[in-house]
């Protein structure tokens, strides 16, 4: 039985200042083994919900999806992938969704190797089930190559925004951020900074500085984490332009 890299942990990872890109990562795991499972772990907490909801998109049921994404892992931990790629091919995510049709393709053959336990050991996503996760975010309007693209964002604003949370909570600030963390989202409503002034003990004002700089340490973050999605980070400016576009529409 292939035991598979565990599914994304919902909590806070530790994390350096740089990330390293998708492409390093995949590239310095040849001929290593430990590497190569380690690099396939890093890559299945990213791509783990972008890859369901694709695959939800392509009319595959909850089921069915949960049981693809796995085996795609498992197929990715047991091949030769981390040995091909190619930088040159382009962005990582596109590489990987190329080898995800392909898989799907041949899976189709082999029906019968996907059902639930079929040859995987599956392991649980975290307390909130994959399909709800995906029921979030999903937009049925977009077509599966959109709506990978939207849960790839997502899902890298989500790991700069515990990486933001590390960050204070390691300063000591946690309970500054926690009250300030919803203004990160959505602006601030009529009143909202006065609560948060009231709830910290502290001005209107200090409540607006402390939410700017938290503003701009969480753009640095975005732009980090861009970054490491590509082999080449001088193309940053150019997918974060994409990335914004993507969650605007």
């Amino acid at each position: 039985m292939t035991a598979l890299p565990p599914r994304p942990d919902p909590s806070p990872q530790p994390r350096g200042e740089f990330a390293s890109t998708q492409w390093s990562v995949v590239l310095a795991a040849r001929g290593q083994p430990d590497q190569r499972r380690a690099a396939l772990e890093q890559l299945c907490r990213q791509y783990w919900l972008p890859i369901y909801g694709y695959l939800r998109r392509r009319d595959h049921s909850p089921a069915d999806a949960e049981d693809l994404t796995q085996g795609f892992f498992a197929h990715l931990l047991a091949s030769d992938f981390l040995t091909r790629p190619d930088p040159e091919r382009g962005r990582f995510r596109g590489y990987l969704i190329g080898a995800l049709k392909q898989f799907v393709g041949h899976a189709r053959t082999q029906a019968n190797a996907l059902k639930r336990g079929g040859g995987f050991a599956f392991v649980d996503l975290d307390h909130l089930e994959a399909e709800e996760r995906f029921a979030a975010i999903d937009q049925p309007q977009l077509d599966p190559s959109a709506a990978y693209e939207l849960s790839w964002a997502i899902t890298l604003l989500g790991s700069a925004l515990r990486r933001l949370e590390d960050e204070q909570t390691a300063a000591g600030r946690r309970a500054i951020f926690e009250v300030l963390k919803p203004f990160l989202h959505a602006t601030p409503a009529r009143g909202d900074f006065e609560h948060a002034a009231t709830t910290l003990q502290t001005s209107r004002a200090t409540v607006a500085v402390w939410l700017h700089r938290l503003h701009q340490r969480l753009g640095e973050l975005v732009k980090l984490e861009v970054a490491a999605t590509l082999e080449n980070p001088a193309d940053a400016a150019q997918e974060l332009r994409h990335l914004l576009q993507v969650l605007h529409g």
